[in-house]
């Protein structure tokens, strides 16, 4: 109770506060169970897989080609899968790491771990000794490919520049960084131009070693093009392929992490630049002409003119 000029008046209680909510957990990464698979290359090294086993879930590729955005597609693939309960294989990169070449690995069979609950990554070339794997042939696979022209300019920077290195804890580790520094050395001492004529042939084999994709039913093909500023949408394209489940707040978050467009051009950096059409603007018109002819196939396979 309370007196004003004389006048008794009641009070009101004070209104009681509404009860904070609760803040909603954090999700959690799924835990996915692995089990060690070691495989022995005679001569070189023996190295260590993690492999899911899960009989329920499906086996899962994601293929790309050198200087495609194969590097992008790996940070979303592998978010998507962890999020999904799929387990994450880079073959390739653990070759690479250990300083052996895609030939090296490419004679091994390695059907052994392809099993299903896994996702193998980071393919910049065609796995050829997995073709007649039928659980190759069967998994659900996505494949990026990019104007080969664009990609031999990025090629010759990441060379020069920014490329890492194979590991020297190992002898062949130790071996293999050598024979990249002197790749370095010897991408820097040679024109941008010349760079590009002499390893077109190369990429082109490349991309026509994965000519089959293209009409593969099991494979979702992404033009690097379509993408590369529409990644929200690259992502939904691949979780519709996969199956895959990912909430809208969570792709928002994966695109914070992957939506790297540089402001200006720095050859130093891994991400240089990823506008289309960058080789009309690094290469001379004469070897643009130049390559157009040697490329002619596998620019006509792909649609690129």
């Amino acid at each position: 109770m309370s007196a004003t000029r004389g006048v008794v008046t009641a009070t009101k209680p004070a209104a009681p506060k509404p009860a904070a909510k609760a803040e909603a957990p954090a999700q959690q990464q799924p835990e996915i169970a692995t089990r060690p698979k070691m495989i022995s290359v005679p001569g070189k090294a023996d190295l260590r897989f993690d492999l899911a086993s899960d009989p329920d879930s499906e086996v899962y590729f994601s293929l790309g080609v050198r200087k495609s955005g194969s590097t992008m597609l790996h940070k979303i693939v592998n978010a998507l899968a962890r999020r999904n309960g799929v387990n994450s294989v880079d073959i390739p990169g653990t070759f690479f790491r250990s300083g052996m070449t895609v030939a090296d690995w490419t004679k091994i069979d390695l059907r052994e771990l392809v099993v299903p609950g896994n996702i193998y990554v980071g393919y910049r070339s065609f796995p050829v000794s997995f073709s007649d794997y039928p659980q190759f042939q069967t998994a659900k696979k996505i494949f990026m490919f990019r104007d080969p022209r664009d990609a031999l300019v990025s090629q010759y920077f990441s060379d020069a520049y920014s490329h890492s290195l194979p590991s020297r804890e190992t002898e062949t580790g130790r071996k293999a960084a050598e024979a990249f520094e002197k790749k370095r050395e010897a991408a820097r001492a040679t024109s941008i131009d010349e760079y590009v004529i002499k390893h077109a042939k190369s990429i082109e084999n490349t991309l026509l070693s994965y000519a089959a994709m293209l009409k593969d039913p099991t494979c979702l093909t992404l033009r690097y093009e379509d993408y590369v500023f529409q990644k929200k949408r690259l992502i939904h394209k691949i979780l519709n392929h996969f199956e895959w489940k990912f909430a809208p707040g969570q792709v928002e978050g994966l695109l914070k992490q992957v939506d790297e467009v540089p402001d200006s051009e720095d050859k130093q950096r891994f991400v240089r630049r990823v506008i289309p059409g960058d080789h009309r603007n690094k290469l001379q018109p004469d070897t643009i002409r130049r390559l157009n002819n040697i490329l002619k196939e596998c620019m006509q396979t792909y649609d690129y003119y």
